[in-house]
């Protein structure tokens, strides 16, 4: 931790550590307020007001920054990260209702609606690390010795950029070891019978149902490992196998790596095949795209489009299907974002089956606690219960609702943003550097 030398004035720092969140990156600018209805306006009028007051609360708190203040001041830059994420979800659903009046084309709806949630992921990425250091604090800080004064303005900063480092993960609780992935990888293989028998350069894309030299083959994970072994363990019920369930051959599937990436974007799901004896053999999977957008664009450099790909249903080397559960996780998060953008009754009439289902194979999958705040997140859905019924189970091992909320919000950030590009650490700091410019 940066701190003090008692023999110097000046503050020891390994760097100068860099502080993500600053209020003016979240201002709503007003050509979006002014998109909604007046209702949601007046809303938006009076989150901005509580706003300044908090910012100014902030601003002089952190001139004096002490072991006695720094909890109330992370409170209160709590509260600010907060307010701006129910400044945005306001004015998601104010643009929705805009939109549903026929009163907002589409391609601006959607514009506005994927600014408002990349917005909305920073946030939670926020909240969540400062949840984090509040409880840390809470137990007591550890200092190299009790007579060293903490650099608490450096301190603080330096957590907040923990999860903003680039090319690594905001939600990256346990971090990914590329050995265990590349013997993850090869066990996958193996798993799969994926390597063509005459030329062992070639693996078999299921969804593509070709050889192709591994080069353009990936393995892939089902549910990100970017989640956490611990939320990966809650949500499916088996808290002390987070990490087994992560790394399960069954979590992953040997694909072409342009379809990884559409799959991983929600770009397509894979969802069962009926089939009248499901108890016997091996579960079928079929390709359902839901972005209509890359409907006639090839697949990669291939002849195959994605309609080509639509309704198709995979083809395996072996027995060995990836398990139901994590595939219907990622069937649940996709549609979760894209209901975003859709008007209520949507999912039902975009993937009900003649059964009447969203899903073919009855569950349970998912922890119905954690998915009730996760739809939230993800989606603004609060009718969870009644749209996923047949995938959920209910435990008496849930967490208090804070805990269920604050794992929710890790899954959230993980699916939504998978890393801080580069361009986006200067923009901040280029904004931080017209901020020190301007009070000067």
């Amino acid at each position: 931790m940066p701190r003090k030398d008692k023999n110097s004035s000046s503050t020891i720092r390994d760097s100068s550590p860099h502080k993500p969140y600053t209020p003016q990156r979240f201002e709503i600018p007003e050509r979006s307020s002014s998109l909604v209805p007046q209702l949601s306006q007046q809303t938006l009028a009076s989150l901005k007001k509580q706003q300044i007051v908090l910012k100014r609360k902030a601003s002089q708190m952190s001139q004096q920054l002490n072991s006695s203040t720094s909890m109330e001041y992370l409170e209160i830059r709590q509260q600010q990260v907060q307010n701006h994420g129910e400044q945005f979800l306001t004015l998601h659903r104010g643009l929705k209702q805009t939109y549903e009046e026929g009163k907002l084309d589409r391609q601006d709806f959607e514009k506005e609606i994927d600014r408002c949630w990349a917005k909305r992921a920073k946030l939670s990425a926020e909240d969540i690390t400062i949840t984090l250091w509040r409880a840390k604090l809470a137990k007591g800080l550890d200092t190299e010795k009790e007579d060293l004064e903490p650099d608490w303005p450096a301190a603080y900063a330096e957590l907040l950029t923990n999860l903003y480092k680039q090319d690594e993960r905001p939600a990256g609780w346990e971090a990914r070891n590329e050995h265990t992935h590349s013997a993850w990888r090869l066990g996958l293989i193996e798993h799969y019978a994926a390597e063509d028998p005459e030329n062992a350069k070639f693996l078999w894309c299921p969804i593509m149902r070709e050889y192709k030299i591994s080069e353009y083959r990936t393995a892939a994970h089902i549910v990100p490992h970017s989640i956490g072994y611990t939320n990966a363990g809650h949500l499916f019920g088996e808290p002390d196998e987070g990490s087994s369930l992560i790394w399960s051959f069954q979590n992953g599937i040997v694909m072409s790596k342009t379809l990884e990436t559409q799959f991983d974007k929600g770009y397509f799901v894979l969802v069962p095949v009926e089939s009248t004896d499901a108890g016997t053999e091996p579960c079928q999977w079929r390709f359902v795209l839901m972005n209509e957008k890359v409907r006639k664009h090839p697949v990669g450099e291939s002849s195959t489009t994605y309609n080509d790909l639509d309704g198709r249903t995979l083809e395996w080397k072996n027995d060995n299907r990836p398990a139901r559960r994590f595939l219907y996780y990622h069937f649940v998060t996709t549609l979760l974002r894209y209901v975003r953008y859709e008007k209520p009754g949507w999912a039902e009439k975009r993937l009900t089956l003649p059964t009447g289902k969203l899903w073919a194979t009855q569950g349970p999958y998912l922890r119905r606690s954690t998915l009730k705040h996760l739809a939230s997140l993800l989606g603004d859905v609060d009718e969870a219960d009644e749209i996923f019924s047949d995938g959920v189970f209910d435990r008496k091992d849930n967490k208090p609702e804070s805990e269920e909320r604050l794992m929710a919000q890790e899954v959230f950030v993980a699916q939504e943003c998978p890393k801080l590009v580069k361009e986006d650490i200067q923009a901040e700091m280029k904004e931080e550097s017209v901020e020190t410019v301007n009070k000067d």
